[in-house]
């Protein structure tokens, strides 16, 4: 039931010049950045004399040293401050130079491009490769240029490995000769190692390099290829499907050494995507969800993580994408349109094994029943539509907007899970904005469909709420917490709501609002009894993740936590972690579907296309279909991994016959050349021996159609404009930095 109460609270409250563009927080100091440049300090524009003087363009904070920060200047003008804003150093640096990145261990240390022209008639000058890369060591004091004809350059993110110098650069850039390649270098581009030609960019993660790479001549798309921590040589990804084109690839997530990929596999669809998870070897991929839910606008993908190995996704109905497709191969233009109208929220439990429908809540927010039986269940928005209304988590809680029924709608309400996606209760009406204050148990909420004037918090995860009055009303366009404060930013006397448009954020009309709430002025009492749970006395209770069935054991394990009872108001201190682990034996639960496999209506893994067994000798481990999660550490019970098995007569191989097949070297890897057509070699004449005049005609008569149709195919393939393979457009290859941003890569 929901109750409301009204306190008075002082609010810390700010007009700003502009929409907020960045808030970065130095130990005590809070450093805002509006759209127009302005620089303000703990909420006033009490700053040193020179931010009166230019135009800031970014923040930028180290992780090697969290008090060194960097105010990049608009034009040829930067500071440093080494002490969280005590003092300022200035720096000049060239006016051109943009897209500036710190070294995550060297704080003295960053990287700036620099655009440059070029003649473009020569191989050497080509688009998106016209960045100069520049390095200073020195805070910023002194710059060079290291590398030209640059796409894009990081900072190696495998530097906290001892044996990777922390000077260490992974670039994709045109080489002397033309060629495309992506190199790194430890010296500054003095000497470089080749990690791969003919490469169209990369991404990196901490145990990953990701390298876009053309398809084969046979193909159209594009494909990518994975170096491993500790290797340097590229392993092209295997799909359980290898004849499908690839055109769009987003890294959704690593955990255990696994991958969550989506990729696009229709070229004028890049919307609609399929999730594979690969083995812990990054390279072996099994089919996990289809028809993910991607957005056209800024590339992410309806994907969030919750709890160990629980993700929440976005997909578009199955059987209405069937129908799509028809509608599609028979030029029908508006089923995409229609299809937008098909989404469902499906959840996973044991990562990306298997998918089920979000159970729905039994009652509304004001304690009514909800009807919602057969195939209705609760559907979340993503981040692909509603960044700002999209499934957060901290811990064992989950907050989303939505609504019940058949397919995700447009009248939507707040729901809360305190169970990791388990079980649903809807807390509020309509769309909220919103945020979880770690493990204190505070979480607070502003509306999101109209001019807010007022915040909702709840200690008791949505049983009851609190009021609190701002002084003004604005369009809040994001909360964030950080150091015992939420802040809540938006934008004042904008005419529409949500957020405005790019090129309106400057303008004069639009001034930001910020306003900062201290937990301590809504503080309640210290939660009490950590160490009896479960007892009527004490604020706590145990709790055990478990999968859809309710199984606890989970990846091998059953895990018990301590959490605060929903019915406590108190502020917790401590962290919600395991306090008592124990191995289980192992069931199917604990086995995901091998390559070339995938679940069916029973659960069960099958084949998705003949599998016919490799040519071996003696015996060979055959699949029984599945494969064990990564990270799994279950024990005996249950087995459904390879079992050896005795290879068939028409399987066995002399050592003479057996192919060696070798993993590819970067020295074995050819320059690039335009691709070349496959030559057609003209058929050997076959010897018929004569048993009858008639057989001999019939014969020649089957050849001469069969010549006939190889002819055709041919001419159309390779001759026939209509039917040669496409000129590729470029992909995109959007990776994940964090769980709050997935975009980060250009398209190629």
């Amino acid at each position: 039931m929901l109750t409301l109460l009204l306190l008075q609270v002082v609010l810390s409250q700010k007009i700003l010049d502009s929409p907020l563009e960045q808030v970065v927080w130095c130990k005590s100091e809070t450093f805002i950045l509006t759209a127009k440049g302005m620089l303000y300090k703990n909420f006033t524009s009490e700053m040193p004399k020179f931010i009166s003087n230019f135009t800031i363009r970014e923040i930028l904070q180290s992780e090697a040293d969290a008090q060194v920060v960097y105010f990049i200047g608009d034009f040829d003008t930067s500071y440093v401050s080494q002490n969280c804003g005590k003092t300022y150093t200035k720096f000049k640096h060239d006016k051109t130079l943009h897209d500036f990145k710190l070294n995550s261990l060297e704080a003295h240390s960053l990287m700036a491009f620099k655009d440059f022209r070029c003649n473009s008639s020569t191989t050497l000058c080509k688009d998106k490769y016209k960045k100069q890369i520049y390095v200073s060591n020195d805070y910023g004091a002194n710059w060079r240029m290291v590398l030209n004809r640059t796409r894009d350059a990081i900072w190696d993110k495998l530097i906290e490995l001892p044996e990777i110098p922390d000077s260490r650069i992974v670039a994709s850039y045109l080489n002397d000769k033309g060629q495309l390649q992506v190199s790194y270098s430890d010296d500054y581009f003095n000497t470089f190692k080749l990690l791969r030609n003919n490469s169209y960019g990369f991404y990196q993660t901490k145990e990953y390099l990701f390298i876009l790479i053309d398809a084969d001549s046979f193909s159209k798309g594009y494909d990518l290829e994975v170096i491993k921590q500790g290797t340097l040589t590229p392993v092209e990804l295997v799909l359980p499907v290898e004849d499908h084109q690839k055109y769009t690839f987003t890294v959704l997530d690593t955990v255990n050494g696994s991958i969550f990929i989506s990729i696009s596999h229709i070229e004028d669809m890049p919307k609609i995507m399929n999730i594979y998870l690969s083995d812990s070897t990054g390279t072996k991929y099994t089919l996990s969800l289809m028809n993910n839910v991607r957005s056209l606008d800024t590339g992410n993908c309806d994907f969030e993580p919750i709890i160990r190995g629980t993700y929440i996704a976005n997909i578009y109905d199955n059987s209405e994408f069937e129908k799509f497709k028809m509608r599609r191969s028979t030029k029908n233009t508006d089923g995409i349109k229609r299809l937008e109208n098909y989404k469902q929220t499906r959840i996973t439990f044991e990562q990306g094994g298997e998918w089920h429908a979000l159970k729905a809540p039994k009652y509304d927010y004001r304690g009514q029943p909800i009807q919602c039986n057969g195939d209705c269940s609760l559907h979340l928005l993503g981040r692909s539509e509603a960044p700002r209304n999209r499934i957060i988590s901290h811990s064992y809680i989950a907050i989303g907007t939505g609504n019940t029924g058949i397919y995700l709608g447009n009248e939507y309400k707040t729901y809360l899970s305190r169970d990791g996606g388990h079980t649903w209760f809807e807390i509020l009406d309509g769309m909220h904005i919103y945020d979880i204050a770690e493990n204190t148990g505070v979480i607070v909420f502003v509306s999101d469909e109209e001019q807010a004037n007022e915040i909702l918090y709840t200690w008791d995860e949505g049983l009851t709420f609190q009021r609190l009055k701002m002084n003004a009303t604005f369009d809040i366009t994001n909360v964030v917490y950080k150091n015992g404060k939420f802040l809540f930013h938006g934008i004042q006397d904008s005419k529409t709501l949500g957020v405005a448009k790019e090129d309106d954020f400057t303008s004069n009309a639009l001034k930001g609002v910020v306003v900062s709430l201290d937990i301590n002025q809504i503080m309640v009492r210290e939660c009490q009894g950590f160490d009896r749970p479960g007892e009527q006395d004490s604020d706590y209770e145990f709790w055990y993740p478990s999968n859809y069935a309710g199984d606890k054991c989970l990846f091998g394990q059953k895990e018990k936590y301590i959490r605060r009872k929903r019915s406590s108001q108190c502020y917790n201190k401590l962290p919600n972690l395991p306090v008592q682990t124990e191995n289980c034996p192992c069931t199917k639960a604990d086995w995901e579907c091998d390559v070339g496999y995938k679940r069916d209506i029973y659960s069960n893994c099958v084949p998705m296309k003949e599998i016919k067994p490799k040519a071996c000798k003696g015996t060979y481990l055959k699949s029984q279909g599945y494969r064990k999660i990564s990270g799994d550490e279950c024990q005996d019970g249950v087995y459904l991994g390879p079992i050896e098995t005795k290879c068939s007569e028409e399987d066995q191989v002399t050592q003479k016959d057996n192919i060696n097949i070798k993993q590819g070297r970067v020295s074995d890897i050819p320059t690039y050349t335009e691709p070349i057509k496959p030559q057609i070699n003209k058929p050997k004449t076959t010897t018929i021996e004569k048993q009858a005049d008639g057989g001999i005609k019939y014969s020649y008569l089957i050849i001469g159609f069969i010549c006939l149709g190889i002819t055709y195919f041919i001419k159309k393939k390779y001759f026939d404009v209509k039917y040669q393979t496409k000129k590729r457009q470029p992909a995109y290859y959007y990776p994940v930095k964090s769980q709050e941003k997935q975009r980060l890569f250009a398209e190629p």
